[in-house]
């Protein structure tokens, strides 16, 4: 699949078969978020790859829309240090990864992990580090149910203005 292709084709999903990931997919998937631009080349973002229930059960605990996450063969959590937390570089390196994951036939869909404490707790972070999102990888399971909210793209001329807002 090419690049365009694997862009366009991705959707959030969130059922998955319990297959395990091979570890050479793994590892472009991984070293697609690890090659992801960073503001001023700190490289700030860890990775913790969780795949023990009890650490997804209690990261599903740590946004308002995440019961489902401990459903996934893998969570990715993106931890930054506190003081040096960049959403813009941890979604970078997460669509890297989703790109790279849509590439190889892999499922995967962000999470925003709205309660910090609960979070840090569920990986043992530091007090002064930040898990504030994450991704679930897995392989999609043929018949999933659409998302009911699947709805119509904006269309590009909507989307678009050119030079002002009018």
């Amino acid at each position: 699949m090419d690049t365009y292709q694997a862009i366009i084709s991705k959707r959030d999903l969130r059922h998955y078969t319990d297959q395990p990931i091979d570890d050479d997919v793994l590892q472009r998937v991984l070293q697609a978020g690890r090659m992801a631009g960073s503001a001023k080349n700190e490289e700030n973002n860890r990775l913790i790859l969780v795949t023990d229930q009890a650490v997804q059960d209690a990261l599903a605990l740590s946004g308002d829309f995440t019961s489902w996450i401990g459903t996934a063969p893998l969570v990715v959590g993106f931890a930054a240090p506190a003081a040096g937390l960049r959403l813009f570089d941890v979604g970078r390196q997460a669509q890297n990864m989703m790109i790279a994951a849509q590439a190889e036939g892999l499922g995967s869909c962000p999470v925003t992990l709205q309660h910090a404490d609960k979070a840090r707790a569920a990986v043992g972070l530091p007090d002064d580090w930040e898990l504030p999102m994450a991704i679930t990888l897995g392989w999609p399971v043929a018949d999933a149910p659409d998302s009911p909210l699947k709805r119509e793209r904006v269309d590009l001329e909507e989307l678009v203005r050119h030079n002002t807002w009018s």
